[in-house]
């Protein structure tokens, strides 16, 4: 058997045994209570039964080990074959990715004719370990393989970043085969959300309110179904909600706004209904001490066809329940001073800074988003053909700009017909328009056979909040080192260093820094 060790920090592939960070010792390091990781390839396997042990690691360090199968990238969609730059894509499809990590029972997935396998292994490192370096070894079938674990003595700051991730429920019935309200329903649910908590996701989109129409523009709510909900996040360990939208568009061309489906927003009925509803929702926030910890969509991503309705809506909902903040992922245009929670497209930031600013002097949050886009050549997003860092850098931006929030649309929103193991670039589908995603922008979670199976993507993510919460404390003491250390690798959501070796040295000198 032969083995590489490869940095956590980028992808490795079941076709490519050699990367620039390959090495013959795991060399990784942490702060307190955060995780080292890194890679291990073997090749020549006679049998996917593997064995592996551990010497050396400290009291205090936990090593999770996690099988590597890959998935498919069938193509580059969203870039012209006769436009690739450096990076963009990172590999020409089609091709298979080591992206998700399942759950390790003694096996490997072994692929290929020079019969590859791999293992993704984190240390899980307790807030009270010792610092100090500890040369341990890894045992795989027998081989000895040498590492060394670099415990700072850094302790990982707790989480102030809002992330959000659209978490879908759908799967645990097509895939898990599970029928709601049974205890393993529940079990299965709980399993979700603890993969979307490693990542430091702490905010929900949340349903459940019933509305009748008992008269004319005379309504009852039923809230029981959002309370529930609600306390299941809370207990996951959640502690922020976005409650349903108002409203929606029929069509992307479309200037009205639609409450339930089929009310104009600007109508009497409209008005009726939102006198209505609001209050009795605001009532059950309050009862419930939620208020402060929600927010509240008015009509996703609101274009130049609809955006002086949306900011009426926008007005009407603040003078009817002002103490309920309105927040929205949204292109730049002509919205201003509708919004208490602004989530622009990272491109859109970029582009339009100094007049996203201006909200942010007036009172507002300023958040960023990404989604299928943007697909432009530079800007980073979390694609399967992007560079992991890529992934890792997302919440770099957070700290640059100081953008208190992040937010995705799909966190394991597979597509009709999808299987994601197979297929990353499925059709889509939203009012009218119908579309093909880039990999990788439907899920960061697997459907495993044991519940929700990470991915490299996803302990990237977790990676890049915890050095924004790093950055934070650091920048509380020594902001000019701190913006330094930022520079260094991430310049801007299109400028950033994709060089492993030029990034891993500049966590290091972070958690020196917090370490003196």
């Amino acid at each position: 058997m032969r083995y590489t060790v490869v940095s956590s920090a980028e992808f490795t592939y079941p076709d490519v045994f050699e990367y620039k960070t390959s090495s013959a010792e795991a060399e990784t390091f942490t702060a307190r209570g955060g995780y080292a990781s890194f890679q291990l390839l073997l090749r020549d396997l006679d049998s996917p039964a593997v064995s592996v042990d551990f010497c050396g690691l400290p009291d205090g360090v936990v090593p999770e080990i996690y099988s590597l199968r890959s998935v498919m990238v069938e193509r580059n969609h969203g870039i012209p074959d006769d436009g690739r730059k450096p990076h963009w894509p990172e590999r020409i499809a089609p091709y298979r990715l080591y992206d998700c990590l399942r759950t390790f029972d003694g096996t490997v997935d072994v692929e290929g004719e020079e019969k590859q396998g791999g293992l993704y292994i984190a240390l899980k490192t307790e807030r009270d370990a010792a610092p100090g370096t500890y040369p341990f070894t890894v045992s795989v079938n027998g081989q000895q393989i040498p590492g060394t674990l670099e415990i700072y003595s850094a302790v990982l700051p707790e989480e102030t970043l809002k992330i959000i991730l659209g978490y879908s429920r759908a799967p645990l019935e097509k895939w898990h085969g599970l029928t709601p309200g049974t205890p393993e329903y529940g079990a299965m649910d709980r399993k979700y959300l603890a993969a979307l908590r490693r990542l430091h996701q702490n905010m929900m989109y949340v349903g459940g309110v019933g509305a009748k129409e008992v008269s004319p523009n005379k309504w009852e709510f039923d809230f029981s179904g959002l309370v529930k909900t609600i306390e299941t996040y809370r207990a996951a360990g959640m502690k922020y909600f976005n409650l349903p939208s108002v409203g929606w568009r029929k069509s992307w061309s479309a200037s009205t706004i639609l409450l339930r489906g089929s009310i104009p927003s600007m109508s009497y009925e409209g008005y009726c209904y939102l006198t209505q509803y609001l209050p009795a929702l605001k009532a059950v926030l309050d009862e419930h001490g939620w208020t402060k910890d929600c927010v509240m969509g008015v009509a996703d991503e609101p274009n130049a066809e609809n955006a002086t309705e949306f900011r009426a809506l926008c007005g009407l909902i603040h003078k009817i329940v002002p103490e309920i903040r309105l927040c929205d992922a949204m292109s730049y245009g002509n919205l201003h001073g509708a919004l208490d929670v602004w989530v622009p497209l990272n491109a859109e930031y970029d582009r339009h800074r100094a007049e996203i600013e201006t909200f942010r002097q007036n009172g507002a949050e300023i958040w960023h988003y990404v989604c299928c886009g943007p697909r432009e050549y530079g800007y980073i997003n979390r694609f399967m053909d992007y560079p992991l860092l890529s992934t890792r850098y997302l919440h770099w931006g957070n700290y640059k700009y100081d953008l208190t929030g992040f937010l995705h649309w799909a966190a394991n929103c597979y597509q009709p017909g999808q299987d994601p193991f197979e297929l990353n670039c499925p059709e889509h589908h939203n009012t009218d328009a119908v579309c093909f995603l880039p990999a990788g922008d439907t899920h960061i979670l697997y459907p495993g056979t044991d519940g929700p199976w990470l991915s490299i993507r996803l302990e990237a993510e977790r990676e890049g909040a915890e050095e924004y919460e790093m950055l934070k404390v650091l920048a509380a003491r020594d902001k000019a080192l701190a913006d330094e250390i930022c520079a260094s690798v991430f310049r801007s959501f299109k400028d950033v260093e994709y060089d492993v070796a030029a990034f891993t040295a500049a966590k290091r000198r972070l958690l020196a820094a917090l370490s003196d």
